[in-house]
């Protein structure tokens, strides 16, 4: 006997047909099918977040209403073959409970993968004055301290499981996002090395309590230029191996390019190559700042600021990081100025090196 969802999807009457009725997406081309065929095998792209109402006519039906694009918008974003991922972003602020993040898995077709940031309760050692973790994720805090920074109780209990538990096959890779820390030796967290044995500690026992969970793939994200220095990158990827994880690669201005990161930790035995998964977040055009960039691309609708050498930097990413390792890719609307159209961007480069 068919289940319920069998037989919505036969009347077309499924959560996503429901969505979609209410965000028709755009339709998809011939050429955007085949460009989409031609893109590696294992690699998902996609944008931090759909809801953005310059997408009308991009990724969304022209006359898609705004007001609904942030409830109902997935449907439509992941029905184009372009999109394998999306950046759960809301995460960060507030973890969705176990039922909001099925509801989301309703929404999307079986081979999408989400890429979770894990809530910033997680990363952030100090509090802001009312309290919150709440706060410019690139500005160290000098605040009450935060309980919960690297508590993998909490994490697990709070964070993890009810993403794993909710998506289920559909969860990608959870991004554990740091901002810029006081690493100095007589700094709180006791400087570099002692905060990368925290880190180890706290990936480990997330390892052992996913238990082998295929589908807990943990990245790191840490905005701190020293931790990728010979001094400490050896230091870094012990963390990382402690917990079976993998490291974020981010373009942003705090850091240094995703190729250099790759230097480094090629350097240091742990090319992309030999890792579990490639994750890369293209989040901002560089020496500028997100609420800059908002002001000059709004409503991100095009490319203004074209970036093919980051472009192609990404590329190398994912298409090196070797056969049978999945390759995740998260860009932002403030890296180019339309995430949608720097994922398609992409997939032309990826495309033109062939299926590999």
């Amino acid at each position: 006997m068919p289940t319920d969802a069998a037989i919505g999807g036969l009347f077309g009457d499924t959560p996503a047909d429901r969505a979609m009725d209410r965000v028709a997406p755009m339709p998809v081309t011939d050429d955007v099918q085949a460009l989409a065929s031609r893109v590696q095998e294992g690699v998902r792209l996609g944008t931090s977040s759909w809801a953005y109402p310059g997408w009308r006519g991009l990724v969304y039906a022209p006359r898609a209403p705004v007001a609904a694009l942030a409830s109902d918008g997935l449907a439509a974003y992941a029905a184009s073959p372009l999109f394998g991922t999306v950046g759960l972003d809301r995460a960060f602020y507030a973890s969705p409970s176990r039922e909001e993040y099925a509801s989301l898995a309703r929404l999307v077709p079986a081979s999408f993968r989400f890429t979770v940031k894990a809530e910033q309760r997680c990363t952030r050692p100090d509090l802001a004055a009312d309290g919150t973790t709440f706060g410019n994720a690139t500005a160290h805090r000098t605040g009450a301290v935060n309980p919960h920074f690297l508590d993998a109780a909490f994490a697990w209990e709070r964070v993890v499981e009810p993403a794993l538990d909710g998506l289920g096959d559909r969860m990608g890779p959870t991004v554990f996002q740091f901002p810029h820390l006081d690493l100095t030796a007589h700094g709180r967290l006791g400087g570099v090395d002692a905060l990368l044995a925290r880190l180890g500690a706290f990936l480990g026992e997330l390892r052992h309590r996913a238990g082998g969970d295929p589908q807990w793939l943990p990245a790191v994200e840490l905005r701190n230029r020293e931790v990728l220095q010979p001094a400490h990158v050896r230091a870094y990827v012990d963390a990382l191996g402690a917990g079976a994880a993998v490291h974020s690669y981010l373009q942003h201005p705090t850091v240094a390019s995703p190729a250099a990161q790759e230097r480094a930790l090629a350097e240091a035995g742990a090319p992309a190559r030999l890792a579990r998964a490639v994750v890369v977040r293209w989040m901002l055009l560089a020496a500028t700042t997100y609420d800059e960039a908002s002001a000059a691309f709004e409503p991100f609708d095009r490319l203004r600021a074209p970036d093919p050498a980051t472009r192609t930097e990404v590329v190398d990413l994912v298409a090196g990081r070797g056969p049978g390792r999945p390759g995740f890719v998260v860009c932002n609307n403030k890296a180019e100025g339309c995430a949608a159209l720097s994922v398609r961007a992409i997939a032309e480069e990826l495309a033109a090196r062939g299926t590999g």
